[in-house]
């Protein structure tokens, strides 16, 4: 008799077999299913691929990546000069100082 009274099921196996995965034979059949020529691509892949060349969206080129970039970081730079514009303002001038003044002279009355 065992210490634990109750099965202890084995772990599951894993069984992962790796694959060659060569990226310039892949877009060589991508290529040639969006011409029309004999590929390995399946129905369906070769539809998909040839959808995103007649309506002009190839997601996979990166072009929407880099557009993303620029606005990004013009947005960044956006935040970080109004909030250098607030910190001089509140900081480097009395504003600060008679905003004060005015909440405590409306308080006295």
């Amino acid at each position: 008799m065992g210490i634990f009274m109750f099965h202890r099921p084995e772990m599951p196996k894993f069984n992962y077999i790796p694959r060659y995965y060569n990226p310039e034979k892949e877009e060589l059949e991508k290529r040639k299913a969006a011409m029309g020529l004999d590929s390995k691509l399946s129905d369906s892949e070769r539809l998909r691929v040839q959808m995103r060349q007649r309506w002009g969206r190839n997601i996979n080129d990166g072009k929407n990546l880099k557009q993303g970039y620029s606005f990004k970081w013009l947005k960044y730079a956006i935040i970080i000069g109004i909030s250098a514009f607030l910190i001089s303002i509140i900081f480097f001038t009395p504003f600060l100082e008679n905003f004060v003044t005015m909440f405590l002279k409306m308080g006295g009355k």
